[in-house]
């Protein structure tokens, strides 16, 4: 009886030490949880705050007002920030809300080291605690690191957080007989410890058993080990939280842990020594033990209660359900965001809020995890039932009974929908510069213009050098521009400090060719580092072309000019011997007098005619080469008073019962010569008389019509019309359309109206029915911006 009973002592005493463990248990894992998702949902803001910083530093480039303004509205958020502030590549703070922080070089901080040696890594880099080298205050600092567009390092965007940010995160977990909490990064620094808040501050524990021996094996779990800090043997749980290099531990003595068993031993230790008491003491400590069991029970469910309260006050989305995913308990945040109260939500199936095509795979993904995996991460786009489209990074634990029976799951979603927004204008951006950049059909360049190192280029450059891209952006600039080192510098540095947009240059190609380039070219900066980047255009083909076009130009003028000198040397010479020829004629006229018979005198007036009508062909000829000779400048010409004084040198003006010049108002005040537009209308009026018809009296009108830029001045007649095929004929040189003894003339007057027009950058015409009389139609510039160049012959 004594050796059943004392078995039966021990049995019972060894399984209260296993639950009394178990009980402990428990509860420093609810409250590691409960500390794990306080710190996770601050830190997660204080993540996305740096994560839009870190894309705006970026977008606003220079604009570094707008970039203070943006942290300093975000920082003002959140109460656990003292300061944000932007470290370039270079390790210094290029923006910053404390004024006095821009500048300073901290590319000796760990957290800026960790950064740039991992630019890559996701998440936050939580450094430990330190001393500020500005305040000289201690303090908590997170930062990010910035990538540029181009996938390069470009510094950290950081947060200083108040020193006590992780101590308050344990608030009200040391209590009773938990008498020890640490929050630490992964790195083993200690960020908070109680109790003794601030004594083990930045303290390491990485060579403790929690690091050394668990946290690699599982980020999650309960062990029992002495401790670093003093030495006793404690029951601790552990949680690394999933986003962020923190780990949070909550632990009790196994002294304090095993205080009841203890106690219940040494009573039923007594008890054993008094058998006649066995069975009052054992009904006693079993009593008493269910008690203690029962106070546990309370105190876990009490654990349990603040959890619940905790987490409804979360802003993440936290539900848990039962393996049919029966909702057993949702938090405010879940609810709110299906439009529904907590307790409308309990007992339904989460499944149905699922779009029916993906059940089966979410299903699924359930159904895989387990004891060896019991964590699940996703990311995907959910609707709301109010249609608006978020994107929510869910987490998923499979939680298991102490028999390891699944029991059901806890999920937690984050609104992740800003920061996919940022990664999704970043992807966008980095497509939009590979389609203009690479797939462009121009030729690009994108260079340093520190080292001239050619740091990127497209395939059109590729094929227009022939050298492949990689080789390409290993040559400096200076490997296929010809021009001295210093010439490339100088010209760089004027496009990067001066502004200037365009260069010429001559470049050398893979086979030895040398091509003639324009390099159309601007200054960017990213990251801190400053580019040029260029679009090269092959000119040589258009040099060659205007070289030849300069020279044929040159060649032309110069035989215009020796022509028209030719012209009025010619007919200026010319008029003397023909004078002199007529003034002897004459004279031999008069001398034979009466000897000369009828026969003879005519051919003495044939000579004379003669002479006067090559005289009369040399003065137009020499009037032609006049024309826009250059000896008046432009300037403002009246119309009506050029038209007045045109029928005034005709003998047109007032009372003549002749012929009648009529002036339809208004004529416009154009740019031109005066009297080369007095000639023209002069020319016209006296052609339309001239050519007047048998049976009318002439009438001339003139009239005018503005069109866009030019003026059509109208001088038109009623006389005998022409034919339309000598349209284009009448403005030749000595062109006649009558005989000789018809009409006076020399057949130039219509070509020195078409030379005064095309002198003006105008154009001349003729409408005209045989019968009906003629219009003549000049179009003239409204404006010219300066006297025109003499036109070619």
């Amino acid at each position: 009886m004594l050796l059943v009973v004392w078995t039966s002592g021990i049995l019972v005493a060894w399984r209260d030490r296993s639950d009394s463990l178990n009980d402990s248990g428990r509860l420093t894992g609810a409250l590691t949880r409960v500390v794990a998702e306080r710190i996770s949902g601050s830190l997660r803001g204080l993540d996305l705050m740096l994560q839009d910083v870190a894309v705006h530093s970026q977008d606003k480039g220079g604009q570094a007002a707008e970039l203070l303004t943006l942290m300093r509205y975000r920082a003002a958020g959140l109460p656990e920030v003292r300061n944000v502030f932007v470290i370039a590549a270079d390790g210094r703070v290029t923006a910053s809300t404390l004024g006095s922080m821009v500048g300073i070089d901290l590319s000796r901080r760990p957290y800026f080291e960790t950064a740039a040696k991992a630019p890559f890594r996701t998440g936050l880099v939580v450094a430990p605690p330190a001393i500020s080298p500005v305040t000289g205050k201690p303090g908590l600092v997170v930062a990010r690191p910035i990538i540029s567009p181009l996938g390069t390092f470009a510094g950290i965007v950081a947060a200083a957080l108040n020193p006590e940010f992780f101590t308050e995160a344990l608030s009200g977990v040391v209590e009773g007989e938990v008498d020890r909490a640490v929050i630490a990064n992964l790195d083993g620094d200690v960020m908070a410890r109680l109790p003794d808040p601030g004594r083990h501050m930045g303290s390491s524990i990485r060579s403790g058993p929690l690091f050394t021996q668990y946290l690699p094996k599982a980020r999650a779990g309960t062990f029992t080990a002495p401790s670093a800090f003093d030495g006793l043997e404690r029951l601790a749980s552990y949680q690394a939280l999933d986003q962020h290099p923190v780990v949070v531990s909550v632990g009790i003595t196994t002294q304090a842990a095993l205080r009841r068993w203890t106690i219940n031993t040494l009573i039923m230790g007594g008890a054993g020594l008094v058998f006649s008491a066995l069975a009052l003491v054992a009904a006693v400590q079993l009593e008493r033990r269910e008690r203690d069991r029962r106070r546990a029970e309370a105190a876990l469910q009490a654990s349990e209660e603040s959890y619940r309260i905790l987490v409804n006050d979360q802003d993440d989305l936290i539900h848990r359900y039962a393996p049919d995913t029966t909702l057993l308990t949702v938090n405010r945040a879940y609810a709110r965001f299906y439009g529904e109260q907590p307790d409308q939500l309990v007992g339904r199936k989460w499944i149905d809020l699922v779009p029916v095509e993906e059940r089966a795979f979410t299903l699924s993904c359930l159904q895989a995890l387990n004891h060896v995996q019991p964590y699940r991460e996703d990311h995907r786009r959910v609707v709301r039932p109010d249609g608006q489209e978020r994107w929510i990074e869910w987490r998923t634990t499979a939680l298991y009974d102490s028999l390891d029976n699944l029991t059901g799951y806890q999920t937690v979603g984050r609104d992740v929908t800003d920061s996919h927004r940022a990664q999704q204008a970043i992807s966008e951006r980095e497509e939009l510069y590979s389609q203009s950049f690479h797939r462009n059909p121009a030729i690009k360049l994108l260079i340093d213009p520190k080292t001239g190192a050619i740091t990127d280029a497209n395939d059109s450059a590729a094929l227009f050098y022939g050298y492949p891209i990689e080789v390409l952006k290993r040559m400096q600039i200076g490997d296929i521009n010809i021009a001295a080192p210093d010439e490339i510098s100088r010209e760089m540095a004027a496009v990067e400090y001066e502004g200037r947009k365009f260069l010429r240059f001559r470049h050398r190609l893979s086979s030895g060719g040398i091509r003639d380039v324009e390099v159309y070219t601007s200054p960017l900066h990213v990251g801190g580092r400053a580019y040029l980047s260029s679009i090269v255009v092959d000119v040589s083909d258009r040099n060659r072309f205007e070289a030849e076009l300069q020279a044929k130009t040159a060649e032309l003028a110069r035989s215009n000019a020796e022509l028209e000198q030719f012209a009025y040397v010619a007919s200026h010479d010319l008029r003397q011997p023909l004078r002199m020829v007529s003034s002897y004629v004459t004279l031999l006229e008069r001398h034979l007098g009466e000897r000369l018979d009828i026969p003879s005198r005519e051919f003495i007036g044939y000579a004379v005619s003669g002479v006067k009508r090559m005289e009369a062909l040399i003065k137009g000829l020499l009037d032609y080469s006049r024309v826009g000779r250059g000896t008046e400048d432009f300037t403002g010409v009246n119309l009506e008073e050029t038209v007045a004084e045109a029928s005034a040198n005709l003998g047109l003006d007032g009372g003549n019962a002749d012929a009648r010049v009529t002036v339809v108002p208004p004529l416009p005040t154009l740019p031109g010569i005066p009297s080369e537009l007095a000639r023209l209308f002069q020319n016209l009026i006296g052609n339309a008389v001239k050519y007047r018809h048998p049976d009318r009296k002439p009438e001339i009108r003139v009239s005018a019509r503005q069109d866009g830029a030019e003026w059509v001045i109208a001088v038109e007649d009623n006389g005998m019309g022409i034919e339309p095929e000598h349209f284009e004929r009448i403005f030749g040189m000595f062109q006649r359309l009558h005989g000789e003894g018809e009409y006076e003339g020399t057949g130039i007057g219509l070509a020195i109206c078409r030379k005064i027009v095309t002198t003006h950058q105008g154009r001349i015409w003729v409408e005209s029915e045989p019968g009906q009389g003629c219009r003549f139609l000049v179009a003239l510039p409204a404006d010219h911006a300066a006297k025109p160049a003499l036109p070619a012959h």
